[in-house]
């Protein structure tokens, strides 16, 4: 396991207790974490795990479980340095997957 991987660990395991429902005030208390760095990797995955946990309790009938763990697939495939790279925020990129995940969409397919 390499350490985006085990950092998407740490997110999971930790985002689960979380019992709000601000999206936001969920990311303060999780960027404050030892294992998170300002303008790291673990964006990809941990802005849109904010989203899907406030969703879920807020009532959002989702599989926090399973959303995590298909937000841990899709986030760990997004390259570091994004925002460098392709001009867009691996943390923008994170929230979209969210919002995919809880609409249930997927790739358009001609």
């Amino acid at each position: 396991m390499n350490e985006m991987e085990m950092k998407a660990r740490l997110i999971v395991d930790d985002i689960k207790n979380e019992e709000g429902t601000s999206p936001v005030a969920i990311f303060k208390r999780m960027a404050k974490k030892e294992y998170v760095s300002i303008h790291g990797p673990e964006h990809h995955i941990l802005d849109g795990a904010c989203l899907l946990v406030a969703f879920k309790n807020a009532s959002g009938d989702i599989d926090l479980d399973e959303a995590l763990e298909k937000l841990i697939r899709e986030g760990l495939r997004m390259p570091g340095a994004m925002c460098g790279l392709w001009g867009v925020c691996g943390a923008v990129t994170s929230i979209g997957a969210a919002l995919s995940i809880i609409d249930g969409t997927g790739p358009f397919v001609c």
